[in-house]
């Protein structure tokens, strides 16, 4: 803080002498933030000048000056203003300034054998860009884990080979020895049992086309016993059924050659599963000369009902 001399001092004559003129000043508070704001702000307050003497004329009036410092390493890379015309910065100030914080290295990614490790590491004013003044410390580095060598090792299991119902799945088991002999504990399975029962599972329809392969006249049936009345009912025409589809990896149909399901004729049937089946194909499936008079419709329960597997 700076306070003026005597106004006085200096002056000449009778009228301004010490005794007749005093100048006082307040000691103001004045401190500069800059822990982890930016830009750094002045917070200093003006001083309180007090100014009394008998003949103001010749008297000069006091400057009252005040005398604000900046952080050396603050991270703001401008001058700070100064609060009015009368007040001045200088360079020479104890403040915080901005710096890079590490944390605690992570484990190294594998358990055995050389790997690396990373870190978190930050600025802390939460701006990297204004730490860039100093090298940023190491986020990864090389490291060698020695624990889990005597460990057996397992990979993720594959997904299940079957689609809907009972499967296998598979997974890369190992010991990171040579000797499988020097991994301590039961070697975990590489294979297990799994069953697929998404929703796909329980989709079931069955799809009659006429006059054209896949086009044509189409109905559509759901899980059910169809007699011909029925079958006519949702559009079908019995004598006509050029390709069918087999909707729902559990869909199960049966086709008759009679209306009453072969009750009281014999006749053929024919079972078949999920696909598309043109008339070619649906001869070699055993149904007859396009003509399909009653059909059941249902989801395989093995197939599609068969509870999860628990296996680990």
């Amino acid at each position: 803080v700076f306070c003026p001399k005597d106004a006085c001092e200096g002056q000449e004559g009778s009228d301004c002498s010490s005794p007749k003129c005093s100048t006082k000043c307040a000691q103001p508070v004045c401190r500069l933030a800059c822990a982890n704001t930016v830009p750094c702000m002045n917070v200093c307050h003006p001083p309180r000048c007090s100014w009394n003497c008998r003949n103001p004329k010749v008297c000069a009036r006091p400057q009252c000056r005040l005398v604000c410092e900046k952080p050396l390493g603050c991270a703001q890379t401008y001058e700070l203003p100064p609060l009015s015309p009368s007040l001045t910065v200088q360079r020479n100030f104890a403040a915080d300034r901005a710096r890079w914080i590490t944390y605690k290295w992570g484990k190294c990614a594998a358990e055995c054998g050389e790997s690396v490790q990373t870190r978190k590491v930050v600025c802390s004013t939460g701006q990297d860009h204004e730490c860039q003044f100093a090298p940023r410390p190491a986020t990864q580095r090389v490291c060698e884990e020695r624990e889990g060598c005597n460990r057996w090792q397992a990979g993720n299991w594959s997904k299940c080979s079957a689609t809907c119902g009972k499967g296998v799945r598979t997974r890369e088991v190992g010991c990171p020895h040579e000797d499988e002999k020097e991994c301590v504990g039961t070697k975990p399975p590489s294979e297990d049992s799994c069953w697929d029962r998404g929703a796909h599972c329980k989709e079931c329809a069955v799809e009659l086309f006429g006059e054209a392969t896949f086009s044509g006249w189409q109905a559509t049936f759901e899980p059910g016993r169809y007699n011909t009345e029925e079958m006519i009912m949702h559009g079908a025409r019995c004598e006509e059924v050029s390709s069918l589809k087999i909707k729902g990896h559990c869909c199960k149909a049966k086709f008759y050659q009679y209306g009453d399901f072969n009750r009281k004729h014999a006749g053929w049937s024919a079972q078949v599963g999920v696909g598309e089946y043109d008339g070619e194909e649906m001869e070699d499936a055993g149904v007859v000369n396009n003509d399909v008079s009653s059909m059941k419709v249902w989801l395989d329960s093995r197939c599609a009902g068969a509870r999860a597997h628990q296996g680990g």
